[in-house]
């Protein structure tokens, strides 16, 4: 696509415009609480994201691979 090697900043209200991206960035009160793939942030199994995810319904949309 024409962003491949492009790095996009997106700030999102709605969790689906998220979902898909490589990395995620939480911030809280200003300041950086998370940032990792949207797999590993729902793979730890709690934290904002992972609570977002939660009260939003989107954890049975995620596919997240087993943690070692």
């Amino acid at each position: 696509t024409e962003f491949a090697t492009s790095t996009v900043l997106t700030i999102a209200h709605r969790l689906d415009t998220v979902l898909d991206a490589d990395r995620i960035l939480v911030f809280d009160q200003g300041r950086l609480a998370q940032c990792d793939t949207p797999a590993a942030l729902i793979g730890a199994g709690a934290g904002i994201f992972y609570e977002l995810c939660h009260e939003g319904g989107y954890l049975d949309k995620m596919v997240v691979p087993p943690q070692h």
